[in-house]
This record gives structure tokens, C-alpha cells and sequence, in this order.
């Protein structure tokens, strides 16, 4: 077999072409792949009713007909499976994930699924929140606190509707009231400190030292004095806040419905950057190691750098996220589950390794 080269003499090349052609640039070799960003994914019996919440070795969902389950964090392995079907978010104080579920409050002990206690509250009409030992359940007309160690009530109030969850921060109580309040309470015993009226529905709050932030439907975003009720400043934001918001201790972030994730100066309310995501917000930003996670109804969670906005990575999901996903920091950063499929498809629990990396 003959080669001939333009420019060259006549080469013969035994055995066939050669690899690489005189004079031919060499290609550059393949860049290495990315580090992959999911550590497992686990298929589910059926559709999701709630997000998924993650703890420090467990991912507890609930899924239909009314089954709470929890898997392995480490390796997705099915551990346990109760028959409940709640009603609202999963809450877990580390120990204990507690379930809103038929007109009652149900603690399941995280190691093996096995009923710590239960209360028989009525239907309980808006998220749980759980911290410091108290667990705080709005039920319809009324507000409770209980010991969370072993469901005892230690107050109950007569209170408005309550759409969103509360928030604890010391010995205060903030709860978001349907009719555009938000009203802070003794933790001790349910009596008011303060109410503050906002221009629309309240969202839920977000506590950072001696300040509440909050969103509301009059499209405005507030930073309220957590010890006097009194309004700091407020932001017009043009759209809807999306759940609750987030920070990395200088600026406050969150998400609304004209797909706008906004960062705003924590003391003055001036915005420090905005940035685009092609989807509406499924929640509220999760703010971790200098990065901003937005999830959306497609298969990427977008991640954004908490400093200026820039696009920091994507995380892609097997499949079309169905909920929010659920979050949990770890020293090595944040992890994420994220319940993906639809009714045509398999639905399927991922989780994410510590982001971002």
C-alpha cells in the first residue's frame, strides 16, 4: 500500500494507514469528565405526596396509598415502612420524624419506624415546625405546643388560620397569619409580644439574629425587628416570594414567581444582584457553602454563587422533579434528595453527594 502527501515524497507504509498523518495537528486529549453528582437512586412504589427530608443517616418520603419509608443516606437501602399518610411536610428533630396524619400528630422513631408517641390533636392544618425540644401544630382554629420528647401539650390557644409553618428562634415564637399578620408569641406560653399587619398573606419567616424575613402576596419582601414587631424596610419585588427565604450571613435570598432569584443586603434591603432561572421556583432557595440551590419542574436544580449570582453548576436528576427536593449540610456541604418520574414512568428517590464539590 503507497501514501502520497502533498509536499512529500512517496512513503510506503506497511501494514496499513499510519495513526497520524505527517503534518496533521495533533487532536488535544478529552477533557475529564465531571465528577458525578449523584451518589444514588433508588426506585419508589408509587407517587409522592410530600418532599422528601433528609437527616443526618436517613431519607424518610411518603408516597402513596400512605406509606412513610426510610432509606439508608448512605446507600439508599430500604430500612423501614409505616402505613400513614400525612398531611402535611415531614418534620424531624433528629430522632424523631413527626406526621401530620389522620386528625393526629404521629412521632416514628428514626431507627427503626416504630411509633414514640402519639397525639390526637385534630387535623392539623398547616406544616409542623419542630426545634429546640418544642413542636408547634396549627390546628384548624387553634395553635398548640407540645413537648416534642413525648407529645405532651403544654399550651393551646385559640388562633386565625395559619397556611404556612411558624418559625422558633430562642423563646419567640413568629407565626404567619392567614389574614396578614405576622404575630410573635412567648414560646413558653402562646401569649402575644407583637403583631405586625404586612400588606398581603404572609409566607413563611426566616430568622437571622434580631430580624424576621418575610415575603408576601402584596409582592413585597420584609425585614421586620424580631424584638419590637417593627418593619426595618421592605423591597417591592414585582412577584409572589416563593417559600421561604435563605442567607450566607450578608445578604438575604430568595425566590419568586417571575423566575428571579434576588440577594438582598441584609441591613438596608438593597439588592446586591438578581439572576434568571428558565423555570418557576418549586420553593425557596437552599443557601450552603457559599452556593444558592434553585429547583425548578424540569430534571436540573440550578446552583447559583451566593456572592454575586453567578452560575456556579447544575445537578441533573434522572427524571422530572416532582416536589421541591429536601436538603441537609454536611461539613462536606449540602446534600439533596429529589423525587423524580410521573404517572407514565417509574418514580425513583436520588440523592445528590455534597454539593458543592
Amino acid at each position: 500500500m503507497f501514501l502520497c502527501v502533498a509536499g512529500a515524497r512517496e512513503l510506503q507504509v506497511p501494514g496499513g494507514m499510519p495513526a497520524q498523518l505527517p503534518g496533521t495537528p495533533i487532536a488535544p486529549p478529552a477533557p475529564p469528565a465531571p465528577p458525578p453528582t449523584i451518589a444514588w437512586t433508588v426506585e419508589i412504589a408509587a407517587a409522592p405526596i410530600v418532599s422528601p427530608l433528609i437527616t443526618a443517616d436517613r431519607v424518610i418520603l411518603a408516597h402513596l396509598p400512605g406509606v412513610v419509608a426510610a432509606f439508608e443516606r448512605a446507600n439508599g437501602r430500604a430500612l423501614w415502612r409505616v402505613e400513614l399518610n400525612p398531611e402535611q411536610p415531614l418534620v424531624s428533630d433528629g430522632t424523631m420524624v413527626f406526621v401530620a396524619a389522620a386528625a393526629g400528630v404521629h412521632a416514628l422513631r428514626l431507627s427503626d419506624g416504630s411509633s414514640a408517641w402519639r397525639a390526637a390533636t385534630g387535623a392539623v392544618t398547616a406544616p409542623l415546625t419542630v426545634k429546640e425540644g418544642w413542636l408547634i401544630a396549627p390546628i384548624e382554629g387553634r395553635l398548640t405546643a407540645m413537648r416534642a420528647s413525648d407529645g405532651t401539650a403544654v399550651w393551646t390557644i385559640d388562633a386565625p388560620e395559619q397556611r404556612e409553618a411558624a418559625a422558633i428562634s430562642g423563646d419567640v415564637l413568629f407565626v404567619p397569619e392567614a389574614g396578614g399578620r405576622l404575630v410573635a408569641r412567648d414560646l413558653a406560653n402562646g401569649q402575644m409580644k407583637w403583631d405586625r399587619r404586612l400588606g398581603g398573606r404572609p409566607g413563611e419567616p426566616f430568622v437571622l439574629g434580631d430580624d424576621v424575613f418575610i415575603g408576601a402576596t402584596d409582592k413585597r419582601f420584609y425585614c421586620v425587628d424580631a424584638g419590637s414587631g417593627e418593619i426595618e424596610w421592605s423591597s417591592r419585588v414585582g412577584a409572589v416570594v416563593r417559600g421561604r427565604a435563605a442567607s450566607d450571613g450578608e445578604r438575604v435570598i430568595f425566590a419568586a414567581l417571575d423566575n428571579l432569584v434576588r440577594a438582598l443586603d441584609r441591613n438596608d434591603g438593597a439588592e446586591r444582584w438578581h439572576k434568571g432561572v428558565p423555570f418557576r421556583p418549586m420553593a425557596g432557595p437552599i443557601v450552603a457553602g457559599g452556593a444558592v440551590f434553585v429547583a425548578g419542574p424540569g430534571t436540573e436544580l440550578r446552583i447559583l454563587r451566593a456572592a454575586n449570582g453567578d452560575p456556579a453548576g447544575t445537578v441533573t436528576f434522572p427524571g422530572r422533579q416532582a416536589l421541591a427536593p429536601g436538603a441537609f449540610e454536611t461539613p462536606a456541604g449540602a446534600v439533596l434528595a429529589a423525587i423524580t418520574g410521573n404517572h407514565e414512568e417509574s418514580w425513583n428517590l436520588s440523592l445528590t453527594v455534597p454539593l458543592p464539590r
